[in-house]
């Protein structure tokens, strides 16, 4: 096991905050229990079917079962209740959708739980205006994932080795376009993050804001000669 430096009395392993799991789908209700508590602490799950092309899909505690997103899609969050059905104290939910548990079918799993020097789950509602978008994370993201859940907007991505000048997108191929209107050209900080005035992440529809969900993922490993921490 692999200690997390969280700063906490409490020791935190890696395999408390997250697993890779793989299983075979049997279209028949289900628990897959993977150690993660994510009734409690909450967190985010991504499946992807291993045996055909389909979708790689998200869900999250903070949006609640159900709400599916799509990592190579900017189509806006749909409800698939039936897909991820339930957040457990060891694990999630499935239900009976051909998206997660076709029969003999094998599939992925890659979870994350919400924790300090880890994960964070964030949302916001849009505002068209120049802003920071408080996080837990309690140190500097190395990473930011942002989609607007409902209506079809780019996945945009910060990350650490690009630089806030610059946006990635999750859902194509495009390459790493220099524009502030995503990240004000500012660098995180252990606490928040800024974000411009761009409808990919912060944009209203007439005088109605737009809601956003940000997968924050923690900046690496610990520099520090002392550090025992991953």
């Amino acid at each position: 096991q692999l200690m997390l430096g969280v700063g906490a009395s409490k020791k935190t392993y890696l395999d408390d905050v997250f697993s890779t799991y793989l299983f075979r789908g049997n279209a028949t209700s289900r628990s897959i229990t993977n150690g993660i508590d994510l009734a409690g602490e909450g967190g985010m799950t991504w499946i992807k079917n291993r045996d055909a092309a389909s979708g790689q899909d998200i869900f999250d505690t903070v949006r609640g079962t159900g709400k599916r997103l799509t990592a190579e899609s900017n189509a806006a969050q749909s409800n698939a209740g039936s897909c991820v059905n339930a957040f457990n104290s060891n694990g999630f939910g499935l239900g009976t959708d051909s998206m997660t548990n076709t029969n003999n079918e094998d599939y992925a799993s890659w979870t994350f739980r919400k924790t300090k020097g880890f994960f964070d789950v964030v949302t916001w509602v849009g505002n068209e205006t120049n802003r920071t978008i408080s996080h837990s994370l309690g140190c500097v993201p190395g990473c930011i994932m942002i989609k607007c859940t409902d209506d079809n907007k780019a996945w945009t991505v910060y990350h650490r080795e690009v630089g806030p000048e610059k946006r990635l997108k999750l859902n194509d191929s495009d390459a790493e376009y220099d524009n502030s209107i995503y990240f004000q050209d500012t660098k995180p900080t252990s606490s928040s993050f800024s974000i411009g005035n761009s409808a990919d992440v912060n944009g209203m529809e007439g005088s109605t804001g737009l809601n956003y969900v940000a997968y924050v993922f923690a900046g690496g490993e610990s520099t520090a000669a002392t550090a025992r921490s991953v």
